[in-house]
């Protein structure tokens, strides 16, 4: 007679429990203006305390270090809405503080529900670490450029007029003669937008 095999019991699954750890690891490194924390495995609503506690750990060298955080999450399994939701909450929280925090994700539906959803809207996320090291490189400098932070470092956009602010280059408005220059029209023209009938 063979023997059957039996169902594990009780005590021999309560004796090895599955913690957060198993299902989730992260690795903090230092790269130029960021602290970056690069998660693997699966981020889910039995990780989110392990996850929010890792990021806060980083949020905290990145705030004696004075740079921003980057959350590579692109080599995840899998990645929540719940997670980015409670990622977005707290990193309102240490922006406020002086500490920046943007979310690397590969996973366009990530993105998407993250730019479309009112809880998330407002957290930084990119594709890649690249692209997050330049947004926050580019940020600074604008920051330092103009003494104050700007939002999404967009530029200003201004009027060619008289007066207006010269930031090093030639201005010239439509109908002035303007010295040849490497095959240039000699006269400014405003170009008129089509009609639409």
């Amino acid at each position: 007679m063979k023997p059957t095999a039996s169902a594990p019991s009780a005590a021999s699954v309560s004796a090895n429990p599955r913690t957060p750890g198993d299902q989730l690891s992260f690795r903090t490194r230092r790269r130029g203006e960021a602290v970056i924390l690069s998660a693997r495995g699966e981020a889910d609503a039995f990780t989110l305390p392990l996850w929010r506690e890792e990021v806060r750990e980083a949020v905290e060298a990145a705030t004696r270090a004075h740079c921003a955080v980057i959350i590579d999450a692109s080599r995840l399994g899998f990645l929540s809405l719940r997670t980015v939701a409670a990622l977005a909450r707290d990193a309102r929280q240490y922006r406020r503080n002086g500490v920046e925090v943007c979310l690397v994700t590969t996973d366009l539906h990530i993105a998407r529900l993250a730019a479309g959803d009112p809880r998330t809207a407002d957290l930084a996320v990119r594709s890649t670490v690249v692209s997050a090291l330049t947004a926050i490189h580019l940020r600074k400098r604008t920051t330092y450029a103009t003494g104050g932070p700007r939002p999404h470092g967009t530029p200003q956009i201004t009027p060619d007029q008289r007066g207006a602010p010269d930031r090093g280059r030639t201005r010239y408005l439509p109908g002035e003669t303007i010295p040849g220059h490497g095959g240039l029209p000699p006269i400014v023209t405003a170009t008129p937008l089509p009609s639409r009938r």
